[in-house]
């Protein structure tokens, strides 16, 4: 029960950023949203109970904003190479972001 409540907290919180948008423009909700509000929220609650995982979900946190920024790179670069095919730029990168965010997990683990 505990982890849906967080996956609720962490949801509204994304909901805010998505009604910003919708009312400031796309260019200010990114800018927001790029602030790792979402990751905020879930650390605080889920180190409230448990201060061992903290480390760990911090250097996550670090991994995903790397993969992130890959993510972009790859997409603006799919997307000055194959202007036609902008959904097919974007699955295409999203899947070598999550492979990325693999990649340095299982690479920097014990």
């Amino acid at each position: 029960m505990d982890i849906i409540l967080k996956s609720l907290a962490s949801a509204a919180i994304t909901a805010i950023i998505l009604v910003i948008a919708q009312f400031s423009g796309p260019k200010l909700a990114g800018a927001i949203g790029g602030i790792p509000i979402v990751f905020a929220v879930s650390y605080v609650l889920i180190t409230m109970e448990n201060k061992g995982l903290s480390r760990e979900f911090l250097i996550g946190g670090i991994y995903g904003a790397l993969a992130a920024i890959f993510f972009s790179a790859v997409l603006i670069w799919l997307n000055m190479q194959f202007v036609k095919s902008h959904w097919l730029n974007f699955a295409i990168a999203y899947i070598a972001c999550f492979m990325f965010a693999l990649a340095l997990v299982h690479f920097s683990s014990k």
